[in-house]
């Protein structure tokens, strides 16, 4: 895992606050020269192999660790709990504690426990646990799914607290010790015997102040201690990787028939044609574009032809989005195996829509297939 070294480090006030990729060493000396004030990292860990796809982003804007697909790894596997009134994430996070140390029987040195700061608490699993994780482009996915099924655990009212956006494989965890920006309380250690006892104010209390981690290195993502595989973690474990493989094993593609002329766009939605031929004022610029690529994505073009056909767009109609926003709308477009299609009682598109009624609709759909196929009616 060695060659598995390197994180994105983010601080509030850093330039740019993100897209600083370092080894794990450098992260300490980076926190102290922010004074701890609002300091991220990212919990997987990346090869050199993201510094190339950065470096080959940086060719046409800023480099950016954004859509970044590659192997990652992670020594801890987090469960972020929030909930605004933090008592329920207490009691979310005492519920999950007992499954790990009681049905898990877990080594209490492989789970660091941490008062975020502001709303909720961290669980660290130690990756160990779960027997030799190897790096994979799948693991964030596999946590994802850990992170769903471990939410089942919950009764009903507390399974809202497990917070089930931290999937993606550059997403950020605050690191130990540091500043929260809003309450202004400490992201803190806390031992298991104080998480069971301790009420919410008393733990706020104890957030005034940093706490020496013993068991890890002050990022809080290198562990000191020796931790072994845990047989019914790692039965969880591979019960949810088999899971992941059987989905991923053969993705389904889509396949459409793509325009004969890619110069004669049309588009099957009259709202969607109308944006294609409009100027779009700042305020929905971004949301017209990501309509004309799921648009452009269900009329069969690779997400290389989108991005610029959507250039072409830009540039024609002087919307004058950057195009590296172009580039971002067209990854959301494309990321998923399944394309989303907007419906016609989408409020953006109905806006643009200047059909009378339903039969309308469909003439327009009829004519709009013909144009697709390079073929026009009457012809």
């Amino acid at each position: 895992m060695r060659k598995f070294h390197l994180v994105d480090f983010a601080a509030h006030y850093q330039k740019g606050f993100r897209n600083h990729v370092v080894p794990i060493s450098e992260v300490p000396a980076l926190v102290e020269s922010f004074d701890r004030y609002g300091c991220y990292a990212t919990y997987f860990f990346y090869s050199d192999e993201v510094l190339s796809y950065m470096s080959a982003q940086a060719r046409n804007s800023s480099p950016s660790i954004s859509g970044y697909e590659g192997k990652v790894w992670a020594p801890f596997f987090p469960i972020d709990l929030d909930h605004q009134e933090l008592t329920p994430a207490l009691e979310a996070a005492r519920l999950l504690i007992s499954v790990f140390a009681e049905r898990w029987a877990i080594d209490p040195n492989a789970l660091q426990v941490y008062f975020s700061g502001a709303k909720g608490f961290h669980l660290m699993l130690d990756t160990r646990l779960f027997g030799k994780i190897l790096p994979s482009k799948n693991l964030p996915l596999i946590f994802d799914a850990m992170r769903r099924h471990l939410a089942q655990e919950l009764p009903q009212p507390l399974r809202e607290t497990v917070d089930l956006t931290i999937k993606d494989r550059v997403r950020l965890l605050r690191l130990p010790n540091t500043v929260h920006e809003k309450s202004k309380l400490n992201k803190v250690i806390l031992s298991l015997d104080e998480l069971r006892r301790m009420t919410a104010e008393e733990i706020r209390s104890h957030a005034r102040l940093r706490r020496e981690l013993t068991l890890t290195d002050e990022t809080g993502f290198l562990s000191r201690a020796a931790v072994g595989e845990n047989r019914e973690a790692a039965r969880f474990y591979q019960r949810i990787h088999r899971q992941i493989k059987i989905v991923t094993r053969r993705p389904f593609a889509y396949r459409f028939h793509g325009p004969v002329d890619l110069a004669r766009i049309a588009f099957p939605c009259a709202g969607a044609q109308a944006i294609w031929q409009s100027h779009i004022e700042p305020g929905q610029r971004n949301n017209c574009a990501i309509r004309l690529a799921s648009e452009l994505r269900l009329l069969g073009l690779s997400a290389d032809e989108a991005r610029e056909k959507l250039l072409e767009w830009n540039e024609r109609n002087d919307i004058e989005l950057p195009a590296e926003e172009l580039s971002s709308v067209v990854r959301s477009a494309y990321q998923h195996r399944f394309p989303y299609r907007f419906s016609c009682r989408d409020e953006i598109l109905r806006r643009f829509c200047r059909l009378a009624d339903d039969e309308s609709c469909e003439k327009h759909v009829q004519s709009s297939r013909f144009k697709v196929q390079g073929v026009e009616r009457g012809s």
